[in-house]
């Protein structure tokens, strides 16, 4: 039984893929008492990864309250005739939906897409009666007004804002007219909530902008999503960038974003640090993307106006991929096991071409299952970004090497959760 060994400029990684144990050498051969550590651990971490991975716990519940959107963001995973359907939750609905999750004890409730915000009203009401829950609210913040942000930061919501582009032109080309301005007075009177996040969706027209992202953001965020456009629609399949070229800008970002963490000015690229989490600590990434199988129908799925819960928000619209409100709540909790959330989670790296045998196959898990569905009629594809997280993975190993991953993920944090030096 060998390690598989990936070499770098100035070191190498030896890992096995199976139970995602990894050293670094600076030699040309693994020291035989790290070899030894990895054979008197390797059947406990391979034990500790296939139960992560099999586990099913329904942690969080992404809510879409309304059909409505303010705007038209050419990429959007939520068909147009979906958002022209307009339907939004009335109260009666979203409680009693709200009720059962309790019981069932769900931890998250997220509102979601198309736009939560013209349903205010009514989730800023459901967040006042059932404080018991973390609530978080993402949205493009074209309707966010001053009453609106104190609202959210005295109850500290999570709130998710999503901005393409530090250049006007480009974002408002992306997100309509106005939007950057909109943003922009979220950020003065909200910059340094800690609750405070923005979604960067990553695209053929604004993949060369994301270091001058994280410039633009210093100060007022400490956590920024990249996350690259999803070809659920035939949109986003349009704005997918170039994969090398945006993995390269990407890594510019993180390094930029590690530069102004060292000196004191703490931000974060989410993604990225979900990555390397799925690399030091596999059983602890926050984002379930990353992971196979995903999240979808196993950590979370969403709910969405017409009462229909699918895996995930990126299914919507899909045929075959939704089930019955009644079929996955009922009063006595969550049913998992209903068809859809068995289908997702069936979408295993091992039964994927290339993925069964890469070396990185339980750091990147080949998302998304939604987009290789809609683009290739199956979902046992890999990933149309293969390459993109490749260059991810060895740049996360380059900035452990480095020592530097503590500018990435909280030392402190790291040392008391998973009892991990960084």
């Amino acid at each position: 039984m060998e390690l598989s060994r990936e070499d770098f400029h100035d070191f190498t990684v030896f890992i096995d893929p199976e139970s995602v144990f990894w050293a670094l050498s600076w030699q040309s051969d693994l020291p035989e008492d790290v070899r030894k550590v990895w054979l008197e651990n390797r059947d406990r971490l391979m034990d500790e990864l296939a139960k992560y991975r099999r586990e099913v716990q329904i942690r969080t519940v992404y809510i879409n309250v309304t059909d409505s959107c303010n705007a038209s963001c050419p990429y959007c995973y939520i068909p147009a005739e979906i958002r022209k359907r307009g339907k939004t939750m009335d109260y009666d609905e979203l409680s009693k939906i709200i009720d059962i999750l309790k019981k069932a004890g769900v931890e998250w409730i997220i509102f979601h897409g198309a736009e939560p915000l013209l349903a205010k009203d009514l989730i800023f009401g459901i967040i006042d009666e059932n404080r018991n829950f973390n609530y978080g609210i993402q949205t493009n913040g074209f309707l966010l007004n001053e009453n609106d942000m104190d609202f959210i930061m005295e109850r500290k919501v999570n709130l998710g804002v999503s901005l393409d582009s530090p250049d006007r032109e480009i974002n408002d080309f992306l997100r309509g007219k106005g939007h950057f301005d909109a943003v922009s007075r979220v950020l003065d009177v909200m910059g340094g909530y800690r609750h405070l996040n923005i979604i960067t969706t990553i695209n053929r027209y604004n993949y060369t902008h994301l270091p001058e992202m994280v410039d633009f953001l210093d100060g007022k965020v400490e956590v920024v999503l990249m996350n690259p456009v999803r070809g659920t629609s035939a949109g986003g399949r349009e704005l997918r960038p170039p994969i090398d070229e945006a993995a390269e800008y990407f890594i510019k970002a993180v390094n930029r974003a590690i530069e102004l963490t060292e000196e004191g000015k703490r931000i974060v690229i989410g993604d990225f640090a979900n990555i390397l989490l799925g690399i030091i600590a596999p059983t602890s990434r926050v984002l379930q993307c990353d992971i196979s199988p995903c999240g979808a129908g196993r950590r979370f799925f969403a709910i969405a106006p017409d009462m229909k819960v699918y895996p995930c928000g990126e299914f919507i619209g899909m045929d075959g991929y939704s089930a019955e409100l009644g079929e996955v709540l009922n009063e006595d909790g969550i049913n998992t096991n209903a068809e859809p959330f068995r289908d997702v989670r069936g979408r295993v790296v091992e039964k994927i071409e290339e993925c069964d045998t890469c070396t990185y196959r339980h750091i990147c898990g080949a998302p998304c299952p939604a987009e290789v569905y809609a683009e290739k009629g199956s979902m046992f594809e890999k990933s149309p970004y293969c390459d993109f997280y490749k260059k991810i993975i060895e740049h996360a190993f380059k900035v452990i090497a480095e020592g530097k991953a503590k500018y990435v993920i909280r030392e402190d944090v790291m040392r008391a959760k998973y009892r991990i030096e960084l």
